[in-house]
């Protein structure tokens, strides 16, 4: 690093000799490492890249002058090339005009690009620089430009461009752009400025945070801890997460002491809060998906331990689902499986235990109608009677005590006009627009509260917003200080532009704004102490009569979408099975949960870590809709005109299901009696259902049996038996049976014919030996001594 103070000190010494500047108060600050930063606009608004030079201004005061008083600037000169830059000169410019309006100040402040040939105004100032090695930072001297240089004495009030080139041999190394308000005593209403800030966590996956991650997040020095403290004391308005809350009170009394100071910290902040949608979901992304409404959670029944909220529970808790013992129960068909004749019927189809407990998880119920959707419910639980503290609900989890109606806010550029009457029609009030994409009808600034799309909105201002953003997170006080001067001066823009009609604008910030420098309390407060700036609520500006305004449609990207598409499809899946379930929440509540933290805005930014949480999601939803199904089973052979076919369905939720078997043979040899037959099957059981079936013809025929819901929607996977029919064996060997009955008593009357006719013949031909007639005492007639009888 070069010496650079005897230089600086010959150039003050010069300047104040041809009354430039005055007299330096003090020595050349040592050069300092740059800090790294990525190509953005450098204090003052010069829009420059971290591999160039920068140069930095910031008035002091806020950019404000009044009569009487001298305009002091802060000066900084980065080295950002890999080559040293040889002494040379920054030169410090005023133009004296106002800005009619905030149109103005923005071009200004943000040109599309920037060169050694701009206007920059009149010279005021010029100070030397000396070398700057490559990677290194100067901070000069303030520069004070006395009243008298400034020629504003007489001039209407209003902001002025001010702004100053770095020359180093005789070309511009880079230029810088701010702002200064003058402001004599004048009549004028106010700008009033709303703010809103995102109150949220990094991605989960699980819909809840843990205690560990509540205790790290809560800390001292937690994302959630900073966020709230530098949100407290100001007039913004805060959306929290109702995850964050949720989660909280599912701990009970094993919630971390630090989660719960927090959580009751913010019910007693005085801003306004209101609820962002559940785990900050991409409700624009989602939407265009496919998602029919905005979807909300629909139970943490599977989340609730009771034993977290009655520390004199002792009862054991019921076995997990998959390790309960099946039961299988008989369930008839509608139809009389006994009518007509009988069969011979062989079954070999295999029983086994249902799947255990799936898990949670809903979706939407068809595209259409979709459960779970609109604002989180805000009412709190009412305490119940007795001893033992109420266990949560889904209304007491998600309730966020709010004045302010249901609002809805999607992420920044991520909006299409199709995605407003969807928020609407879902029970959101108003929606929370960023201004890069909502705009006004005229070339005037006009209030928030606007009607977009035919629907009711609120639209942030773009260029105070990115000002307010670049306050709040600077790194120093010179970079906070150029900010400040710029947005005070865009502000005072405002009011100038109609000084005696108030407007009420909306900042926002962004998700994921910068908590580290904690200045956002000092940006507003030394803003509202402009005479043209004051603090305003949320429910102010929604109070103003809204003004028209367009949207230019910005959708999510192809990825993003086909990305959310996956969950959208495989919630209306979950939903769409769980029609099929007396209690749907068993399955459907745990995995909306998980379909709505995958959708968090949050893992916009983390393309990869989504894919492989997408992956096991789909796996998971495949698993929940196949709790409900028909077992496979082994071949049949079925013997005669009229029989049953024995069916198995397995249902392996925490539900008594009913669902309605269809069973199709592949040809005509056998027929089905019903083609839709109701079976209801208890949790974690197996039913078997007989369905009637009358043989037609003999051969193979293959029996595909199919479930489904009573509005048709498929239910788990088709399951298919092969059968052997011998059509008509029964009257076949009802035949020979008779057959040989008749065969079996003919042959012994036939026989005793013969026998009698036999008998006779012998007797004519007087052969003893063919018969014995048998007398009163049972001895022939022979042994009497008399003569045989003719």
């Amino acid at each position: 690093m070069r010496p650079v103070t005897a230089l600086l000190a010959a150039a003050a010494s010069a300047l104040v000799a041809v009354g430039l500047v005055a007299p330096a108060t003090g020595a050349q600050a040592a050069a300092t490492p740059s800090p790294t930063a990525s190509p953005s606009a450098s204090a003052g608004g010069a829009r420059t890249s971290a591999d160039e030079p920068r140069l930095e201004i910031a008035p002091a005061d806020a950019g404000t002058l009044v009569p009487g008083s001298d305009l002091t600037v802060a000066l900084r000169v980065t080295n950002g090339s890999d080559d040293d830059l040889r002494a040379g000169t920054v030169r410090v410019y005023l133009d004296r005009p106002a800005f009619d309006g905030a149109a103005g100040v923005a071009s200004w402040l943000d040109p599309d690009d920037t060169g050694g040939s701009d206007y920059l105004g009149s010279l005021v100032a010029s100070v030397q620089v000396p070398a700057v090695d490559a990677g290194e930072t100067v901070e000069l001297d303030p520069v004070t430009v006395p009243e008298s240089r400034l020629g504003l004495a007489g001039q209407a009030w209003g902001a002025r461009a001010l702004g100053a080139r770095w020359l180093v041999g005789g070309d511009e190394a880079a230029q810088v752009r701010s702002s200064v308000t003058w402001f004599p005593s004048q009549d004028f209403v106010a700008t009033r400025l709303a703010v809103a800030a995102p109150v949220t966590t990094p991605e989960t996956s699980t819909g809840v945070l843990d205690a560990t991650a509540l205790a790290a997040y809560t800390s001292p020095g937690g994302t959630l801890t900073r966020q709230l403290d530098a949100l407290l004391g100001t007039d913004a308005a805060i959306g929290v997460d109702p995850m964050v809350v949720a989660s909280i009170r599912l701990l009970g009394d094993e919630a971390p002491s630090s989660a719960t100071a927090w959580l009751a910290e913010l019910a007693s902040a005085p801003n306004e809060v209101f609820p962002l949608t559940y785990a900050d979901s991409d409700i624009s992304g989602l939407r265009q998906a496919g998602a029919a409404s905005v979807l909300s959670p629909t139970s943490f029944d599977d989340l609730v331990d009771p034993s977290r909220f009655d520390a004199t529970a002792t009862a054991s808790p019921s076995p997990p689902a998959a390790e309960r013992e099946p039961a299988t129960e008989e369930i008839p068909a509608s139809g009389d499986t006994t009518s007509g004749g009988s069969g011979a019927s062989t079954d070999t189809a295999q029983g086994g235990s249902a799947p255990g407990g799936s898990t949670g998880t809903e979706g939407q119920d068809g595209a259409d109608d979709e459960g779970g959707t609109g604002p989180a419910p805000t009412p709190s639980t009412p305490a119940s009677d007795g001893d033992a503290p109420p266990t949560p609900t889904l209304e007491s989890l998600l309730s966020v005590p709010t004045t302010l109606p249901a609002l809805a806010w999607p992420a920044r550029g991520t909006t299409v006009a199709a995605d407003l009457p969807v928020f609407a029609a879902s029970g959101y009030a108003s929606t929370i627009l960023d201004g890069t994409g909502a705009t006004d009808d005229d070339d005037t600034t006009d209030d928030a509260h606007a009607t977009v799309a035919g629907t009711d909105a609120l639209v942030s201002d773009a260029d105070v917003t990115r000002l307010l953003e670049e306050a709040a997170g600077a790194r120093d006080d010179l970079a906070w200080q150029s900010a400040v001067a710029r947005l005070s001066a865009t502000v005072a823009s405002v009011a100038h532009e109609r000084p005696s009609e108030p407007r009420t604008l909306l900042a926002t910030l962004d998700r994921g704004w910068s908590t580290s420098s904690g200045r956002l309390d000092d940006t507003l407060t030394t803003l509202e102490q402009q005479p043209w700036a004051t603090g305003a609520r949320l429910a102010d500006a929604l109070a103003v009569a809204p003004s028209a305004a367009t949207i230019t449609d910005r959708p999510e990207t192809d990825d993003r979408v086909a990305a959310l598409d996956t969950l959208v499809t495989g919630d209306r899946r979950v939903t769409d099975f769980a029609t099929v379930l007396d209690d749907p929440d068993v399955v459907t509540g745990t995995v909306r949960l998980r379909t709505l933290a995958l959708a968090s805005t949050a893992w916009a930014t983390n393309e990869d870590g989504l894919t492989d949480e997408l992956a096991a999601y789909t796996a998971d939803v495949d698993a929940v809709v196949s709790t409900v199904s028909v077992v496979e089973g082994s071949d049949v052979a079925i013997l005669g005109d009229r029989s049953s076919l024995p069916v198995y369905v397995q249902n392996g939720t925490d539900s008594a299901a009913t669902v309605y078997l269809t069973v199709e043979p592949s040809n005509s040899f056998l027929s089905v009696e019903e083609t839709s037959i109701p079976v209801t099957v208890q949790a974690q059981s197996q039913g078997r259902v007989m369905v009637p079936v009358t043989s037609i013809a003999n051969g193979p025929v293959v029996v595909t049996m199919t479930l489904a819901s009573q509005t048709g929607v498929p239910v788990g996977t088709p399951a298919s038996v092969s059968i052997t029919v011998q059509a008509g064996w029964e009257t076949a060997i009802t035949g020979t049976l008779g057959a040989l009955v008749v065969l079996l008593f003919g042959g012994g009357i036939l026989r005793s014919v013969l026998k009698r006719r036999r008998a006779r013949a012998a007797g004519a031909t007087g052969d003893p030996g063919d018969h014995w007639d048998v007398g009163d005492h049972g001895a022939p007639e022979a042994a009497a001594g008399r003569e045989p009888r003719a």
